[in-house]
């Protein structure tokens, strides 16, 4: 026994350094873009992180890594095979004619409208958003642009500004600089959590924009299989740790 065990630390030592003795983890790139709080362009960290580090821990054939890449060029990487999917998208958001399959993940979201409160003194302020002017960011899809995110066409139906980040949208709000901000529930839920002093200047409309189908969006070439992933997805929803993030 004690002659073995020297023998195979001898084989391993000697080894030449291009030979692999254990498999490595294949990389899988996931596409992250400002959407918080599921990505903080601003912070460079989200919910995203915490879902890839579980997924990570959960088996070993696989490094789920994260990308940074521009909301509007999302697709384009998609395409073009930069990334192998996208964490939290809606499938209404222009992936009609692009090769993917996708994943629920088990969240319950929406797009909200909010508003100064000195202007919003109550939610009929939100019935209608004409005449008003509104913040929204490049390269999300509304439903009240008709989930459109061609710039040209926003400016020419709507008094909109676009920004790149959710927390600029509630800076506009809150300076004075647009009438009303559309920005997911959770995000605004948590920024109000962190800023208790700005419940009282911020008015949450109870009329939704949108109610998000929020999936992972991958690519069928991937280098890990749809069967795989699928068996993946399905036990990391179903633990606690998941269900805590949201």
């Amino acid at each position: 026994m004690k002659f073995w065990f020297v023998g195979v630390i001898l084989l391993i030592l000697s080894a030449p350094s291009g030979v692999v003795l254990a498999a490595e983890r294949q990389e899988v790139s996931v596409g992250a873009y400002g959407f918080a709080p599921y990505y903080d362009m601003e912070k460079g960290r989200g919910i995203i992180n915490d879902v890839l580090k579980q997924l990570n821990d959960m088996q070993k054939d696989f490094e789920f890594k994260l990308l940074e890449i521009p909301s509007r060029r999302r697709y384009q990487s998609f395409t073009e095979r930069k990334i192998d999917m996208i964490f939290f998208e809606d499938p209404r958001w222009s992936w009609k004619g692009i090769e993917h399959y996708s994943l629920p993940l088990k969240i319950d979201d929406s797009e909200v409208y909010i508003a100064h409160r000195k202007r919003a003194k109550k939610q009929s302020y939100f019935h209608k958003l004409e005449g008003k002017r509104i913040a929204g960011i490049v390269g999300y899809h509304y439903r009240f642009a008709e989930f459109k995110t061609d710039e040209q066409f926003l400016r020419s139906k709507f008094d909109i500004i676009l920004v790149n980040h959710n927390q600029a949208t509630v800076r506009m709000v809150l300076n004075d600089r647009v009438d009303v901000g559309v920005v997911p529930l959770s995000y605004i839920r948590q920024y109000l959590r962190e800023n208790p002093e700005k419940n009282d200047e911020i008015l949450i409309g109870d009329k939704v924009d949108q109610d998000y189908d929020l999936r992972l969006i991958a690519n069928p070439k991937a280098v890990i299989s749809k069967e795989r992933l699928t068996k993946l997805v399905e036990g990391l929803v179903k633990k606690p740790s998941y269900k805590d993030l949201f």
